[in-house]
């Protein structure tokens, strides 16, 4: 019987022991994927007996690993505070997951001060540096008919710097509150391992020790995307139907439209704003497991970006000045209007290593390639 590569479903697992299977079920680990695809790296070894034949007696398979790779729609739980089924993919890529589960303060509460671009939090705020960096800031008050803007800097002084510029200054007239939100943002310690179970219409690959590498990319009046890279270890291939009972989460992506694309502040009209993650693995070398070396291991990340507003006057916007000068910049990307269902994308300081003069259908385009720079915190994804 011919198997067909639709009928396919991919289970994820967080390993409590990396390496060791976590038996992903269906009714909690399932994850909504676009084309997977698995492939095979064995170490062959090639060998040169001399056998009193010109033929030799063939290589030796060695150790292996496998890689699993797939898309996921970039979209929320549908609940504020609880986690999209895909980011126990995003945790095995480096990033941490912060949860805030309820509003921060419970009410609207009045700032102490604020300015174009940020805001001094009042007595209800966190004390703690960084506390709110990536998260959305709801706005009332002023401006009159309410905003929300994202946290690119958060001091222990309160200052909240923002990813937006306000015609009119930010006051003590401004009333704020974080939402709750789910938050990722990169990280370099506590990195788990998954549990890859890939089931192929009647056949089911068992992957174990995976982490891996991944690209974020969000399109004009399109959808966003999460693509995936994950190298593990080979467990079993065995005849298993797909099972039953697979639960995803119910909300279909926002489309990238009624929102915001800021250029240093500045909106700018864009196709597309993309994140390379960059994350550099190897798997060491180790006899006594069972393929000779270990699972992978992320052992350096080098996160860049880029985007392609439409080109504008240097009045409008100087992405030259502050290439030549070497400023980070800010970017930023949200939307959305679900509860539970919201994007944002904040690089807090990307720093240009391009501009690239081009043509989009007939108008000027420049392509910002930039580095995701600061440690831990390249880039910040939210969903509210």
């Amino acid at each position: 019987m011919a198997l067909r590569s639709r009928n396919a479903a991919l289970l994820a697992k967080i390993e409590t022991t990396e390496g060791v299977e976590a038996v992903p079920v269906a009714g909690l680990d399932a994850v909504l994927v676009e084309n997977p695809q698995i492939s095979f790296n064995p170490n062959i070894v090639q060998t040169n007996e001399a056998t009193g034949s010109l033929d030799g007696r063939g290589p030796i398979a060695g150790g292996m690993t496998v890689q699993i790779t797939g898309d996921v729609l970039l979209k929320g739980s549908g609940a504020a505070g609880t986690p999209p089924e895909w980011g126990k993919l995003l945790k095995a890529c480096a990033w941490s997951e912060v949860l805030t589960a309820a509003a921060v303060p419970v009410a609207p509460e009045a700032a102490t001060a604020g300015t174009a671009t940020s805001l001094t939090l009042g007595a209800g705020a966190s004390g703690t540096a960084q506390a709110y960096r990536g998260m959305p800031l709801l706005l009332t008050g002023n401006p009159a008919a309410g905003a929300t803007s994202f946290v690119a800097d958060y001091t222990a002084g309160k200052l909240a710097v923002l990813a937006d510029r306000f015609a009119s200054p930010l006051s003590a007239g401004t009333s704020y509150q974080v939402p709750a939100n789910v938050l990722y943002r990169p990280a370099s310690v506590s990195i788990p391992s998954l549990t890859l179970h890939l089931f192929l219409d009647g056949v089911l690959y068992k992957v174990v020790g995976a982490r891996g590498n991944a690209s974020v990319k969000l399109q004009s009046g399109n959808i966003g995307r999460i693509s995936f890279t994950f190298t593990g270890m080979f467990l079993a291939k065995v005849d298993s139907p797909v099972p039953a009972g697979l639960v995803y989460d119910s909300t279909r992506p926002p489309v990238w439209k009624g929102g915001k694309a800021l250029v240093d502040r500045t909106p700018s009209a864009m196709a597309s704003m993309s994140i390379e993650f960059g994350n550099q693995m190897t798997n060491p070398d180790n006899p006594n497991a069972a393929e000779g070396f270990d699972p992978s291991i992320v052992t350096s990340r080098n996160m860049t970006g880029s985007c392609d507003p439409l080109e504008t006057l240097i009045a409008t916007r100087d992405s030259m000045a502050a290439f030549r000068a070497g400023t980070p910049q800010i970017l930023h990307a949200s939307y959305g209007t679900a509860v539970g269902n919201r994007i944002g994308l904040t690089i807090p300081a990307g720093f240009y290593t391009s501009l690239a003069p081009g043509d989009r259908n007939g108008l000027m385009t420049n392509t910002h390639q930039f580095a995701c720079t600061g440690e831990d915190a390249g880039a910040f994804l939210c969903l509210h």
